[in-house]
Order: C-alpha cells, then structure tokens, then sequence
C-alpha cells in the first residue's frame, strides 16, 4: 500500500480510491468528500493508504502540509455542527455510513493527537446542544479508552461510529429531558427501552451495512457479560458494553436544569460502586483515565489561586495548570502555570464550574494559542 499525502486529496472533492489505515482495514469509501482543509489535515495525520493495484493519481512524492495550526477545540466544534446535520435527518442522508466514519476518524485524530485537550472539551465546551454534545463526550471517551486497551483502527472507528450514532432515535426527546424536572412519564419511559432497537433500523434503512456497529447500538442499553477475548478481540458485545458504561459516565458529569454536574471522580465512584458486582473490564480503565483532576477542573491550590487542570501529571494528585486568579478574587492578566508537586501550589481542593466566572480562553490555556 502507498500512504497517501496532501497532494492526494482536495477540499470538496470525492476521494478517487478505496482507502485503508496502515494494517488494511477499510476506512472510507471512495466518493468520501472531505469538507475542510482541517478535516483533511486530520485525515492525513491519522494515516490514510490505497492500495497497489489501485494508485492511479496517487502521488509517489511525499508533500508538505498547508500552513493549518492544529486547535482541538476547533476540531470539536467541526465535528459537532457536522454530526448535528447527519444525525438530524439520517435516513435522508447520502453516504451516511462514510460519513459518520469519516467523523469517527476526526474524533480518534482529536484523542490521540491531543488527549488532554480533548478531555478538558467534555467539561468546558458548551452543551447546550445535549443530544449532540452527549454522544460527542462518550466518543471521545470511547476513543481514548479504546486506544488504551490496544484495539486497532477498524475495531475504533466502529466503536466511536456506534457512540456518534446511539441515540439517533431518540433526539428531540433528550433534548426535552435535559430541561425536565419529573420523572419519566410511561410514554418516555417506553421510548426510551425502545430507542436502540429503533436506532439500529434507522441506521440499516439510512444505509449502514457495518454489523458490528448495527448489532452494538442495538445492545447499548443492556447490560453485557464479556469473555476476555471479547475485550481483546471486540464484538459487537464488548463495544456495547463500553459504550453503556460511557453513557452512565457522561451523563452524570453533564448539568442537567434539576442538578449540578457531578464532579468526574465522583461520577466514576458512584459508577464503580453501582457496577463492581457485575465485574466490567472497562471501569479501571475509565477510572485511571478519569483520575483525581481530569483536565477540565478548576481547583483551588494551597497559596489561594484559582486553577484549572489542563494536562494530567506524572501523578494522579500532581496536575498541570494554570492559575486564573489570586486567592483575593483579582484575574491574572495572563494565566500562570503553576507546578502542583510544589507544597505551596498543591491542590487544595476542587471548585464546581458554576463557581468559577472567567472567561475561557481554551486555546490559549491548552497551548493554541489565536
């Protein structure tokens, strides 16, 4: 096979081949349009490849890439407004399955090229668009698991395809739930036992063949009992069953008009505590992932500052961050990293996000700087 460069595919443009990660699995299509000069830029860092009998127009000089800045928050921002106009009409869709994939590679280029970024996305980027940003979160999560546990490109691009798509049929009624303050009516309640089997259809009408990824949106909501090979190897079973545990775990670090968001070790606590009899391969994994400050959450440290975790340390209680603000309230002009294995910088304890009234500017603190 021949990897492909950024003389080989353009802007708006169907792709001319059948293309393949490094080990030969399928991942797009040809006729995939890329949209964007970043989407591109994703697609190439990720490795894309044609093979030998299929190289007509492929480029056999390697070529430099445009002067594109990578900014994961962009990339999110991309990726949700696009997955918005597929999941809202889905069975109108053209190329649904290519395209949803084609998000599901820009989502695992977001979590490997950038893990931390892309954590930090899932507290502090606005969710006011809950149907789309939830099944975004568990993505992304999913992607940096997944990539964790040692599942190869194929087996990560269906994973992350079944969390974009999940809830398709269920859209506008979570999106009234997240402003709801009852219980469940019996009517929801039935819609919501009966979204992934309705899913599932919607996407086989919409023109997805993929069974894997058809056969683990329809099991996402019960619960799976794993061989270890399965979680290996994974079947349709195992991503299911990653992507449920992912669901429980983003919904409850996401605000809801009726509660506050719980803080993610929490969160993965009361998981852990509701799951342990069941004995899921994937809540250790999310838990070390999770840690004490997971990237996104504003702590106060010993000297007074107000912070925010933006990498994760060398230790579960030593983040990286920066300082927003002095214990007397007065903002840094510009935020000051501050090193928490330093007695005087140590976390003090954690602050809720409704508490903290900066301003965020997300690149900057993550090193993007516009």
């Amino acid at each position: 096979m021949r990897k492909l460069t950024y003389r080989d595919i353009r802007v708006a443009c169907p792709l001319g081949w059948d293309v393949f990660d490094a080990a030969g699995t399928l991942l797009l299509r040809r006729g995939y349009i890329v949209e964007t000069e970043k989407q591109m830029r994703g697609l190439i860092e990720r490795g894309l490849y044609v093979t030998d009998d299929n190289l007509d127009g492929v480029s056999s000089e390697p070529a430099s890439p445009p002067e594109i800045c990578f900014d994961p928050f962009w990339l999110w921002d991309d990726i949700q407004s696009k997955l918005a106009r597929i999941l809202r009409d889905i069975e109108s869709q053209e190329f649904a399955e290519d395209r949803i994939a084609g998000l599901a590679l820009l989502v695992c280029a977001l979590a490997d090229k950038d893990p931390d970024a892309a954590l930090g996305a899932i507290l502090l980027k606005d969710t006011e668009r809950y149907a789309y940003t939830h099944v975004l979160h568990v993505a992304v999560m999913a992607a940096i698991i997944s990539k964790k546990l040692d599942w190869n490109d194929g087996e990560r691009r269906d994973l992350v395809c079944v969390a974009l798509s999940m809830n398709v049929a269920m859209i506008s009624l979570q999106t009234a739930l997240t402003k709801q303050d009852t219980p469940l009516s019996e009517e929801q309640r039935r819609a919501v036992e009966a979204h992934p089997k309705q899913g599932s259809d919607m996407l086989r009408r919409a023109g997805i063949r993929n069974e894997r990824w058809l056969r683990a949106v329809e099991l996402h909501h019960s619960r799976q009992h794993l061989a270890a090979e399965s979680v290996a190897r994974p079947d349709a079973a195992a991503m299911a069953e990653l992507v449920r545990t992912l669901d429980i775990f983003c919904a409850k670090i996401s605000a809801r008009t009726y509660r506050q968001a719980l803080l993610p070790p929490i969160a993965a606590r009361e998981l852990f505590v509701r799951e342990r009899d069941q004995n899921s391969p994937f809540l250790g994994p999310l838990i070390k992932e999770v840690g004490l400050y997971m990237p996104g959450t504003f702590l106060k440290l010993n000297n007074g500052d107000l912070a925010l975790s933006v990498r994760r340390g060398v230790s579960v209680d030593t983040p990286r961050v920066v300082a927003l603000s002095r214990g007397d309230g007065a903002p840094y002009l510009e935020a000051v990293k501050r090193d928490t294995a330093r007695p005087e910088f140590s976390v003090r304890g954690v602050v809720p996000r409704d508490k903290v009234l900066h301003r965020l500017n997300l690149p900057r603190f993550w090193g993007y700087a516009r």
